[in-house]
């Protein structure tokens, strides 16, 4: 089965350098660009994923993830039914619960309900039901979307802990999830996302799990791991179940959690000082293209066949570049050359 290579960026470049890197991923064979819900910590969203979806003719797009409290799960819906209009039916919804980004604009992380709540409301307007709910997070009056969207358009689900995983299996059209390369952790995740399939009554078969790696792709691997140390962090961090599952001491888990400081990963530097290089590797990918190439097969052994990539590096074109040239091609089938 063939390999899919998504990309996810943060709205962080300005917009002609943004353009540049969207035509660089589609041109570079990934098949979707996801860009980050970051709040104020990035560009809008939206703004961005229009003005990719302007100047593409091929690449699905979509956040990744938007989130519940922000803004009503009805407006993430029209915004990504929208998109899906003005993209020529391109666009994918990508939700979840929300990080540290949403934190300085006073809400916390959406719990498993909110976000199975806001999921199910939206699910319902994408087939074109008038909506009236008082749910205990999010109401809506005889609601219904004024456009026909496409009642297919995929709606996936974003998530790193186990309540979230099953949910995405139960619901969902397919799951982004962050866990690190290490085996352990990639099985837990398809294994709870198994589960919430089975609990629907569905097999794995036809969803789509992609397993997100974030780090730098450098010839300079001192350079590549300084970038994606402070990343490393994230997962004692917001994730503390699969530093346990990497081997990671709980004394130095607890460590790393009162160091941890900042809205966002890459503010998290005296947290990501504390993490070995052994231990970092088992979270994020950090070096040359035959280290992400190994990375990636370490995943894909584990039954994934989708990679979502979240370039860390500083010269983010030049990685997606790079991936495109000497990673992806490695996991492509050989051309045919009509001999027998």
């Amino acid at each position: 089965m063939a390999t899919t290579f998504s990309l996810t960026v943060m709205a962080v470049d300005p917009p002609a350098d943004f353009l540049e890197l969207a035509r660089a991923a589609e041109e570079g064979g990934f098949a979707n660009l996801w860009v980050a819900d970051s709040s104020l910590h990035a560009r809008d969203v939206y703004a961005y994923l229009t003005l990719a979806a302007t100047r593409t003719a091929r690449v699905r797009l979509g956040p990744n993830c938007t989130h519940p409290y922000t803004r009503h799960p009805a407006i993430n819906l029209n915004a990504v039914a929208t998109l899906d209009a003005i993209s020529g039916g391109r666009a994918m919804l990508n939700f979840g619960a929300g990080d540290r980004p949403v934190m300085e604009l006073g809400y916390a992380p959406a719990k498993p309900a909110a976000v199975r709540e806001a999921f199910l409301l939206m699910r319902r307007l994408l087939r074109g039901e008038p909506v009236t709910s008082d749910g205990p997070t999010f109401r809506l009056r005889d609601a219904t979307l004024s456009f026909r969207s496409r009642p297919d358009l995929p709606l996936y689900v974003t998530g790193s802990g186990p309540k979230v995983l099953e949910m995405a299996g139960e619901l969902a059209d397919g799951a982004t999830f962050l866990c690190g390369p290490h085996p352990a952790c990639v099985r837990f995740a398809v294994g709870r996302l198994a589960a919430g399939r089975a609990r629907a009554g569905r097999s794995v078969d036809g969803f789509d799990m992609a397993c997100s790696l974030y780090g730098s792709l450098r010839d300079d691997e001192a350079l590549a791991r300084a970038e994606s140390r402070a990343m490393a962090a994230w997962f004692p961090q917001t994730a503390p179940w699969y530093a346990e599952l990497a081997g990671m001491a709980p004394d130095l888990v607890a460590h790393i959690r009162s160091a941890y400081t900042g809205g966002h990963f890459d503010q998290a530097r005296a947290a990501g000082a504390l993490i070995s290089d052994e231990m970092m590797d088992r979270f994020v990918v950090a070096g040359d293209a035959a280290r992400w190439r190994a990375a990636i097969a370490q995943v894909l052994a584990c039954g994934v066949r989708h990679i979502n990539v979240f370039p860390i590096s500083e010269d983010r074109l030049g990685m997606v570049r790079a991936l495109a040239r000497d990673v992806l091609p490695h996991f492509r089938p050989a051309a045919s050359t009509g001999e027998r």
